[in-house]
């Protein structure tokens, strides 16, 4: 009898206890050596691409991705490292009870190249889907269009044979898309072609159907963008409807890649705040002739780079592209990492990220002494 008194009392006095504790370590709390007692705590969420990583917390090595780690509040220099890829490296606010997000890819620190084509390339153009490039190529008297269709197969082959699309009288075309991808434009002079990309209908343009197509393309795109601008808050709607040009939607349309035309600034808090948010420095003063990505989830804005830089979408809607004077870098959205994954003779303005990001298009001539027109070639990202 005095047994099960003992242990009812216990049960009464553990039970509590027990479930204090746990709501405790639920709300990020953990032991305190240095204190003796429990104190919060936050939590990195730390993946990277490809998994495996050494994970660094200000230089020491804690663990490997994927994983979580406990960590102190405060300020801290993350890093991953992986054998053969460059490293990552961010520095992170850790607040208590907050899971922040440390997730990378890592590219490869000397990419291989494959030849896509080998007879030839000039003017290849993206189409809007990101899915497919044209291409031109002079045979004879002709100059013929093909594609080339970047998408994985369900079989997870991702580099296809070019097929041609259209020939046409030979001539140094350029190619132009369609906001919707459907139509593919081939300009020159004295004569250019309208190409309906899905049933190959090709037909000549003449200067005044090329201005009629021009502002048909130009509603399309309005058209395309209006409902997208709809879903944003109005003060930032104004903005970028009256401050800024050239906007290029990420592929998950979660960010804006977008220049300031004029002064503005973007009021804080447009959104509600959400925990674990990017913690990089903002730029929501917009400096005129000045990029920018605004990112729609957590309402930051950050400043990447100058008019006169070129800068595209990475199909993850985490990374952009920079081209530059033969050098392809990528980095991170918030101007973070960049990642140089091609250095070496390219044609100017040419690289296309593939939809699966595991390769990057690139227009070169590797042997210019032997070959007089470029090609076109995959970079391994992966």
């Amino acid at each position: 009898m005095r047994t099960r008194i003992l242990l009812f009392l216990l049960t009464l006095i553990l039970v509590p206890t027990l479930t204090y504790f746990v709501i405790l370590f639920a709300r990020g709390y953990r032991p305190n050596p240095t204190t003796g007692g429990i104190s919060p705590t936050g939590l990195i969420a730390a993946t990277s691409v490809p998994d495996g990583a050494q994970i660094l917390i200000d230089n020491q090595l804690k663990s490997a991705t994927n994983t979580t780690l406990d960590m102190a509040p405060g300020s801290y220099k993350v890093q991953f490292k992986k054998e053969g890829y460059t490293p990552w490296e961010k520095t992170l606010q850790i607040d208590a009870g907050i899971v922040t997000k440390a997730a990378a890819t890592l590219f490869p620190s000397v990419p291989s190249l494959k030849a896509i084509t080998s007879n030839g390339a000039s003017a290849p153009s993206l189409s809007p889907i990101n899915s497919q490039v044209a291409f031109l190529r002079q045979e004879g008297n002709l100059s013929n269009i093909y594609l080339i269709d970047l998408s994985e197969s369900p079989l997870g082959s991702i580099n296809r044979d070019a097929k041609i699309l259209t020939s046409l009288p030979k001539n140094d075309y350029i190619l132009k898309w369609s906001p919707d991808g459907k139509q593919l434009m081939s300009t020159a002079t004295p004569s250019s072609y309208l190409t309906l990309v899905a049933d190959q209908d090709t037909s000549e343009v003449t200067l005044s159907r090329m201005a009629t197509v021009n502002i048909q393309w130009q509603i399309l795109q309005k058209t395309l963008d209006t409902p997208r601008l709809q879903t944003l808050p109005i003060a930032l709607r104004e903005i970028l409807v009256d401050s800024t040009a050239n906007m290029i939607w990420s592929p998950r349309e979660n960010k804006i890649l977008y220049t300031a035309t004029a002064s503005a600034s973007i009021p804080d808090n447009l959104i509600p705040p959400l925990p674990g948010s990017n913690s990089q420095p903002q730029a929501r003063t917009l400096v005129p002739k000045t990029m920018y990505v605004y990112d729609l989830e957590e309402d930051r804005n950050f400043q990447v780079g100058k008019l006169s830089d070129s800068l595209s979408w990475f199909p993850d809607s985490e990374h952009l592209v920079k081209i530059e004077p033969n050098k392809v870098s990528i980095m991170e959205y918030d101007n973070t990492n960049p990642t140089v994954v091609y250095a070496g003779p390219m044609v100017a303005g040419y690289a296309f990220p593939y939809p699966s990001g595991k390769q990057l298009l690139i227009l070169t001539n590797l042997n210019p002494a032997s070959v007089t027109v470029p090609n076109l070639y995959a970079v391994s990202l992966r």
